[in-house]
């Protein structure tokens, strides 16, 4: 899914393309729904994943942690809520909000997030919904709104200091990234490989 794919793998593929030139990648990214749904379908042979799966047939474990947080542009009203001892939620959420698709491993602790706090999606100002992690980045910078987004998605943009983040409460925010496969498929070596390589890896 989205996360992986921009965020993740580029970080440990180039070290494991090291240790085995031989192998090569195909590489499609979806997001988490599609993913499973492809994996169901017989169309890759593993995937990574946002969110846990509900599926006798497929095999999950987690490889690594992330979280998600608020984005909001750099301006004087946000800077005035970096100030505060806590994040303002309730004052960041009637800002113009821009949501994930739906499918998307971010989108669905989004959602729970929202629960948590009782608010409903009709009471948010929802300016876009966009299946873009990027995009979204570059709208909130451009000041089109606040979103809600993984943390490592948002790094780069963090440090080139085009946008702020305020943190979430940690027992709604984190969350496990998930390497999946089927239960019932023969993996060929180099996947079983490539599998023990991420259990192993250290993030």
């Amino acid at each position: 899914s989205t996360i992986p794919s921009a965020y993740i793998l580029p970080q440990i593929l180039p070290e494991f393309g090291k240790l085995h030139p031989d192998i090569y990648f195909v590489i499609h990214q979806n997001d988490s729904q599609g993913i499973i749904e492809g994996l169901n379908r017989g169309l890759f042979n593993l995937g990574f994943i946002g969110m846990p799966v509900n599926d006798d047939n497929i095999i999950c474990k987690p490889f690594c942690k992330d979280k998600v947080v608020i984005i909001t542009p750099v301006s004087e009203r946000f800077l005035k809520y970096k100030n505060m001892a806590e994040t303002p939620i309730k004052e960041l959420l009637r800002e113009p909000l821009i949501l994930r698709e739906k499918g998307s491993g971010t989108k669905k602790i989004a959602d729970h997030f929202l629960e948590m706090t009782g608010i409903t999606e009709e009471e948010l100002h929802i300016t876009a919904r966009v299946n873009d992690q990027e995009a979204i980045k570059n709208l909130v910078a451009g000041g089109l709104g606040i979103s809600i987004i993984s943390e490592k998605a948002a790094h780069n943009f963090l440090l080139e200091k085009r946008i702020l983040s305020f943190e979430l409460p940690q027992y709604i925010s984190e969350r496990n990234m998930y390497i999946i496969y089927h239960k019932n498929y023969i993996l060929p070596s180099y996947v079983k490989e490539f599998i023990k390589y991420i259990s192993e890896y250290n993030m």
